[in-house]
């Protein structure tokens, strides 16, 4: 990776670890638990290693997905710092194996493809990225009931922003959507709320 972009993506972390900080104190949070579970569709995608990641692997975890892109100035940078923010908090009060995984499907692939991994790592080094093909995109997305628009202005245009929804999705290990959790993710509120849901829902063996 180019020094130049690395210095970047370190600034975008500092300053997401700030308004952590700030808005931990400062916001009300919005779960919303769907009435009945909604069946994520079969999807192909790969992860940041570029392997073949599928609804299979959605399954048998937590899991908390997070829309957004790699060159996103401030949502998603603190989204994501949140996010494991939480996770530290349900440490504390719940086992290894329950705690849901933080997966960030970026919807832009030109641009986050090649630098998906590096990304990431400056986050949390167990964070999973998503990304590929258009096609397969969309068919997650419309399986979250999300929305997302590479916001270009011409057909050439290469700093284009990226409009996409804030929330994120809770996945059941049966890879049913049965939660949204809308920003800013108060740690402690948040991982009161996902436990509380965990420890609620039994599941056949």
């Amino acid at each position: 990776m180019r020094p130049k972009r690395t210095s970047f993506l370190i600034g975008l972390f500092l300053v997401a670890q700030c308004l952590l900080i700030s808005q931990a104190h400062s916001a009300t949070e919005d779960y919303v638990t769907l009435r009945a579970p909604n069946e994520v569709k079969p999807f192909l995608l790969s992860d940041q290693y570029n392997q073949p990641f599928g609804l299979e692997r959605l399954k048998n975890h937590w899991s908390l997905v997070f829309i957004g892109f790699t060159t996103c100035p401030d949502v998603c940078p603190v989204t994501l710092a949140n996010l494991e923010a939480v996770r530290a908090e349900m440490g504390l009060r719940l086992s290894p194996g329950l705690i849901p995984r933080i997966l960030f499907l970026a919807v832009d692939p030109d641009r986050d493809i090649p630098v998906l991994k590096d990304y990431l790592a400056y986050f949390h080094p167990e964070y999973i990225g998503l990304t590929g093909e258009v096609s397969q995109i969309d068919n997650l997305i419309k399986s979250l009931n999300a929305f997302y628009r590479l916001d270009k202005k011409t057909p050439d245009d290469s700093e284009y922003d990226v409009l996409h929804t804030a929330f994120v999705s809770v996945i059941n290990p049966r890879g049913e959507m049965v939660a949204k959790l809308n920003p800013p993710f108060h740690p402690h509120r948040t991982g009161d709320y996902l436990i509380q849901l965990i420890r609620g829902v039994q599941f056949d063996d």
